[in-house]
Formats: C-alpha cells, structure tokens, sequence
C-alpha cells in the first residue's frame, strides 16, 4: 500500500505529531521535570508553581483526548524532548 492509500484508508487520523494532547504531554513531562530540579534545588515555592502549569497541561491533554477513546492519555507517546 502506498503512503497516499494509507493516508486515504485513515482520513480521520492526525499524525502523532499534530495531536494536541501529544503536544500537551510533552509539555506536562517537561514540566514536571523542571519541578522536581525546583524542588531539589530548594525552591520549592518556584516547584509549587511549575507544578500547577504541569497539572494545567495534563487537563488540556485529557480535554483533547477525550474525543479519542481508542487510547489512554497516559499511553501516548509525548513529542518533543526537553
């Protein structure tokens, strides 16, 4: 099957990519990261913060992921590297 057939077979799918709770995840995992560096440096109003973005993000990958019910969120694979 060619690239374009399989792209034709699948019109409803985005690539992992362009998902936004892929985006949404990465972004949390980045986050989390950066929270558990405050914490460990001592800065644990600044890892306060940072963590309600990372829950703020999770929330916004849920939200996109629950017009998807093929998946669970935690199961996808995030994008991007930090």
């Amino acid at each position: 099957m060619s690239e374009r057939q399989w792209e034709e077979t699948r019109p409803d799918e985005e690539p992992q990519m362009d998902r936004p709770e892929s985006v949404a995840l990465a972004i949390k995992r980045c986050l989390d990261s950066l929270a558990s560096d405050a914490r460990q440096s001592h800065m644990l109003d600044l890892a306060h913060f940072i963590g309600l973005a990372a829950l703020a993000a999770e929330d916004a990958a849920r939200a996109h992921a629950a017009t998807d019910p093929r998946r669970d969120l935690m199961d996808r694979e995030p994008v991007g590297s930090c």
